[in-house]
């Protein structure tokens, strides 16, 4: 069973004030009513009371008489959008994205596309006629415009909802395989210590290999010539400093073996 707005309001005691305007568009908000002074004829009733009264006519008096104020709908946004100065456009794009209304984007300039101010206006119409209706802001104040819900509008604002909204896409940066890594890690500790890395040496010389691959990838993003990173060479640097004395032996064995190969004594 379905039930409409109306009929949930009314059941939870809460008046409806807004109602379809012109055949279609829905109130987004309603001026303050006015009063005017107006003559006003006594109800004939009273008249017929006394004859002589009935013979002169209903008397009339003075009296104030409410006039309504214009109600504000989503064709009334629409024109006031239309009309709105660059720099007014501008302010009023800013203060919907700091209400939400442009959900998370990467650069600030994305509010200026027209298909999505479009969306956050319609979120914003949406909001207020949904308030209105439901009398939690009377009158204009939820009204989408830089003079009534956006008149507080402040850069402080602006800059909280960057903090929440905006967020940079990181840059999408190659690195050479873990597996690849620990193999590299492996063959170079048997080659220059002659033994196999331990897990605190591992995970170093892995946490130096990729920090280098990073470096290189963000200066990538910069464009210019970039050098390859020189994964052998860190290897061997963080060999030789996690062993220095196991690292000199090692370079000395292999010195004396290479003079005994060219002398042809092994």
């Amino acid at each position: 069973m379905t039930i409409d707005l109306t009929q949930l309001f009314a059941s939870e005691g809460i008046t409806a004030n807004t109602d379809i305007y012109n055949g279609q568009t829905v109130v987004l908000g309603q001026e303050e009513s006015t009063y005017q002074t107006g003559m006003q004829e006594e109800d004939e009733s009273f008249s017929l009371k006394d004859p002589n009264r009935f013979r002169q006519g209903p008397a009339r008096f003075e009296t104030e008489i409410e006039v309504e104020g214009d109600k504000f709908t989503e064709d009334d946004l629409r024109e006031y959008v239309v009309g709105l100065q660059p720099d007014e456009l501008e302010t009023l794009q800013l203060a919907m994205f700091a209400e939400g209304y442009y959900g998370t984007i990467e650069d600030i300039s994305e509010i200026q596309d027209p298909i999505e101010t479009g969306k956050a206006l319609r979120g914003a119409a949406r909001d207020a006629a949904l308030t209105f209706e439901q009398g939690v802001t009377p009158g204009m104040e939820g009204v989408p415009t830089l003079d009534k819900r956006f008149a507080s509008f402040t850069i402080e604002d602006l800059d909280a909802a960057k903090d929440e909204y905006l967020q940079s896409k990181s840059p999408t940066i190659r690195v050479m395989p873990a597996s690849a890594v620990d193999r590299m890690v492996e063959d170079t500790w048997k080659q220059l210590l002659g033994r196999k890395p331990t897990a605190e040496e591992r995970r170093a010389a892995f946490g130096a290999v990729r920090a280098a691959q990073v470096a290189g990838g963000n200066a990538m993003q910069g464009g210019g010539v970039v050098e390859s990173v020189d994964v052998t060479g860190i290897l061997e640097s963080q060999a030789e400093t996690a062993d220095p004395a196991r690292a000199e032996a090692m370079s000395l064995s292999n010195t004396a073996s290479a003079f005994k190969r060219v002398l042809g004594l092994r």
